[in-house]
């Protein structure tokens, strides 16, 4: 009996065949896309941190600033905003140039910008800014922070100073270059750079019709009263 030997050959190749391929590369695609945006997210959420934390000093640096500087008549004053970046506050004789500018940061020996290097926003009420006569217990304020434009609801009133950073998108703000970037079109950012006594601050908001990513802080009257009283400057 003779056997007869079957050589069966297979159309499989030892490595991936075209669409294993494809399938891989789809794969390893989404997998960089995801990691790509965690990394994007996690870069955002720090500069958020970092800039946070920045207006925090810039808080406790005006507190040690009036409690180290005297008016005329003794009393504690704030810084006057920086109006044409230069770092140092500007006045015209006793008084603020401009109300509404930026942190005069070398005044208060501070970074001169947010992480995302634009220039802090800093408004700081006459009341409290004049060399002639300092501020007092019963100084009063207009400032105030709202959660929206129209400002019918507020979460801060008779406020001494308020300091901004333009976010992410730096619309409104000045940048490291001393240059005004692109104006906001929302009508919460834009509160935030018409100069007037009313700001806005809330969670962010995507881009859109009411993009907002501003991060606002003020200085309570409360604590610089209090500060000050801690420190033999008042009453």
């Amino acid at each position: 009996m003779h056997y007869i030997a079957l050589s069966i050959k297979s159309d499989r190749s030892d490595g991936f065949t075209l669409i294993e391929l494809t399938i891989v590369l789809v794969i390893v695609s989404l997998l960089a896309g995801g990691f790509i945006m965690s990394i994007g997210a996690r870069i955002d959420q720090r500069n958020v941190s970092d800039t946070q934390q920045q207006l925090q000093e810039v808080c406790d640096a005006l507190l040690g600033y009036a409690a180290s500087h005297s008016s005329a008549d003794g009393k504690p004053h704030l810084p006057c905003p920086d109006t044409d970046g230069d770092g140092l506050e500007n006045r015209t004789g006793f008084n603020c140039t401009n109300v509404d500018g930026l942190l005069p940061w070398s005044d208060l020996g501070l970074a001169r910008q947010d992480a995302w290097s634009n220039r802090f926003r800093y408004h700081a009420h006459p009341n409290f800014a004049r060399t002639d006569v300092g501020f007092t217990l019963t100084t009063s304020a207009n400032l105030r922070v709202c959660d929206q434009a129209a400002c019918t609801s507020t979460l801060a009133t008779n406020l001494p100073a308020v300091i901004v950073s333009h976010g992410k998108n730096g619309l409104g703000a000045t940048n490291s270059g001393n240059t005004p970037n692109t104006a906001p079109i929302s009508a919460d950012e834009l509160e935030n750079t018409n100069s007037d006594a009313n700001f806005v601050s809330h969670t962010p908001t995507p881009a859109g019709a009411n993009e907002f990513d501003d991060l606002v802080v003020w200085l309570s009257p409360n604590i610089l009263y209090n500060r000050m009283i801690a420190a033999g400057r008042l009453p």
